[in-house]
């Protein structure tokens, strides 16, 4: 199986679902959320290597969830949206996009595009868990579980 993960947050789930879909055929790893809530919590929990990001989500404003994400390990991002103007691209491209695809856009571009950045897969990135057996830390949340039990640290 690929290494690499891929997190689809986009807000319409046929287009999600389709994404998803080609992209588990390429054998990528991939997680899906239709809001930037579910998608702040996904890319918590899983960090994937590239984000889908739908910047015309309806729960927020998709340019500053891509300039978040973009400060956090430094995920690699694709985003999509249904604004196609220089203005706009250059917008999403200065938010902290790797790349910026306009609606509608083809299913082999889309992928193309994805293959691109997957080869560019930034591999410096510190780690963001550590796992030793009975203890584990989480360097992102700042959490330390302990035989499965969180632990209290000040």
């Amino acid at each position: 199986m690929s290494s690499v993960s891929i997190q689809i947050i986009e807000g319409n789930p046929h287009l999600r679902s389709l994404l998803g879909w080609h992209l588990q055929q390429l054998d990528y790893r991939v997680y899906q959320a239709a809001s930037i809530y579910q998608g702040r919590e996904v890319f918590l929990n899983h960090q994937p290597t590239l984000i889908i990001l739908d910047a015309d989500l309806s729960d927020g404003d998709g340019l500053e969830f891509c300039h978040w994400l973009s400060n956090q390990q430094q995920p690699l991002i694709l985003m999509l949206s249904i604004q196609n103007s220089e203005a706009d691209i250059v917008k999403g491209l200065n938010a902290g996009a790797d790349d910026y695809l306009s609606k509608p856009f083809g299913m082999q571009e889309f992928l193309a595009r994805v293959r691109v950045l997957t080869r560019r897969k930034r591999t410096t990135a510190a780690p963001v868990y550590l796992d030793y057996g009975s203890l584990q830390i989480d360097l992102i949340q700042r959490r330390v579980r302990f035989q499965g039990k969180f632990i209290d640290l000040t």
